[in-house]
């Protein structure tokens, strides 16, 4: 079994246990008590993590080790956010792999395609279900955005595609954050990476400009990623993100400016803002625009991390597969991997280079690779608001 669930489930057996406590998880917790997303047990090797986890979610048990938690027979799926290195996430993901649990497992997946590709064997050869947490894929904006691109083509065919990222990021202080060998894609772009993938889906081929500013002690590797991709369809797109702009016109992470055209007009995206479409009126100059306003408005911290897992346990429920599952995911973590193969080597480096034998030209959009018909939870404020109208 690989990208398939083992069959469909009831949604109350799979109550949520964290592994790893730091400080992401907060926002996770926030973002499943506003949807609902039950969270009864939480493993950190760090007592003091522990702590906090207790203070935050008093209801919960806090395990001394991942056996235990594994063993809790409350804990229905896990949620994985230990850090991203090989040596601290392999020996886990096994371990849940083994007790049979399905995971939700923070981005990036790895730092390499190699290694990402063994994470997902793993999870191939124990028939478990893994989801990667692609939350800007569940921003309510983004959730509006792929179903007016994908579902109801507004634009048609899309031809030409671009993303501007541009502020300062600097990480003096951090221990680990922009020490890496690679930063900025692994790091950052990879939010962008998989809203791409769930769009458009894998591109063909990837150019990229890597670079790092030697006046910004606290990156020592790439502080940008600049891509240029092409794709079988022959769509383009240009994605341009960097951490080094300190200018008078940053655009934030958070605040990224995306744009699609194709032949029956164009969209413009924000991701916590309206989609708005924009078609020319009779071939001209004029423009006519309207307006989709998401499902649910609401912020990506901590909205987008409540969908996410509602998503994925909608999808365990109903026996799908869900949306970035770690099969899907491989396509980005590809994509990382050319993005870094080509900065160094000043090249096009096509994906069935980096993929081998996982490479499908023919491979589409990853929403059509996963519960795309799903429907998206109300806050929990917003359906007590609906309650009492």
């Amino acid at each position: 079994m690989t990208a398939a669930t083992r069959g469909a489930a009831d949604v109350g057996e799979l109550a949520i246990g964290q592994v790893g406590l730091g400080s992401i998880t907060v926002p996770h917790r926030e973002g499943y008590r506003l949807y609902g997303q039950p969270v009864v047990a939480g493993y950190d090797p760090a007592p003091q993590a522990r702590a906090r986890f207790l203070a935050d979610t008093p209801t919960a048990t806090a395990h001394g080790s991942l056996a235990e938690l594994l063993a809790d027979p409350r804990v229905g799926v896990v949620d994985l956010a230990t850090p991203h290195h090989r040596a601290t996430r392999l020996p886990v993901v096994e371990e849940i792999a083994a007790a049979g649990k399905p995971f939700l497992v923070q981005k990036p997946l790895a730092m390499s395609y190699p290694e990402a590709l063994e994470l997902v064997e793993v999870a191939e050869a124990a028939g478990v279900v893994g989801m990667v947490n692609q939350n800007m894929c569940f921003t309510p904006s983004a959730i509006a955005l792929e179903r007016a691109l994908v579902g109801e083509r507004v634009v048609g065919e899309p031809a030409y595609a671009q993303l501007l990222c541009q502020y300062q990021f600097d990480l003096d202080l951090h221990p680990w954050f922009g020490k890496d060998e690679r930063w900025w894609t692994a790091g950052l772009s990879i939010h962008h990476l998989g809203l791409l993938q769930l769009l458009f889906g894998p591109p063909e081929t990837v150019y990229a400009l890597t670079g790092h500013d030697v006046s910004q002690p606290g990156v020592t590797v790439d502080g940008w990623g600049h891509l240029a991709l092409r794709y079988p369809g022959g769509l383009q797109l240009v994605l341009v993100s960097t951490g080094t702009y300190y200018g008078p016109e940053p655009v934030r992470h958070g605040a990224e400016a995306v744009w699609v055209q194709g032949p029956q007009g164009q969209v413009d995206w924000r991701p916590e803002g309206d989609v708005v479409v924009s078609t020319r009126v009779d071939g001209g100059s004029d423009v006519e625009r309207r307006s989709i306003v998401p499902h649910a408005r609401g912020t990506w911290f901590p909205h987008a991390f409540g969908l996410t897992m509602a998503h994925f346990r909608q999808a365990l429920a109903a026996g799908r597969t869900p949306l970035c599952s770690v099969q899907d995911n491989l396509n980005v973590m590809a994509v990382l991997e050319a993005t870094y193969r080509s900065g160094a080597e000043n090249r096009v480096v096509p994906l069935a280079e980096v993929m081998g034998d996982r490479w499908d030209p023919a491979y589409g959009t990853g929403s059509s690779h996963g519960f795309s018909d799903w429907s998206p939870p109300v806050p929990t404020a917003v359906a007590a608001e609906e309650d009492v109208a």
